[in-house]
């Protein structure tokens, strides 16, 4: 018998969502870009969300469609190789910009899986 981790996956990546956005809840721009250590624990929460959700089966994930997979796991795999290519103005707008969203999304798959 095969234990669906899926749940746990998808609550990880929300407590992941959740800490990004609460680092980042009274920052400015100019703060955040000028604190080396907050842009690198943003970087690492990143990354660990975008694990989280490579660990997810492809059939689970084309069941939750309100959840952009390729976009979250294609952004771990730009900070986690491709470091010199990192944007942090870019990360601190999709926190502002897609992370709500994404929060949403997730809470409502962790729900659905609750009222199986």
């Amino acid at each position: 018998m095969t234990i669906d981790r899926t749940p746990a996956h998808l609550a990880d990546m929300l407590q992941f969502v959740q800490e990004i956005r609460g680092l980042l809840a009274d920052q400015t721009l100019e703060r955040f870009l000028a604190n080396r250590v907050l842009c690198l624990a943003t970087e690492k929460l990143f990354i660990n969300l975008g694990e989280a959700a490579s660990r997810i089966d492809v059939a689970q994930c084309g069941q939750m469609l309100n959840v952009p997979w390729r976009q979250v796991i294609g952004l771990r795999n730009i900070l986690a190789h491709g470091y010199e290519q990192v944007e942090h103005e870019t990360l601190f707008n999709t926190v502002a910009q897609d992370l709500p969203q994404l929060e949403d999304a997730l809470s409502q798959e962790l729900l659905r899986y609750q009222l199986r």
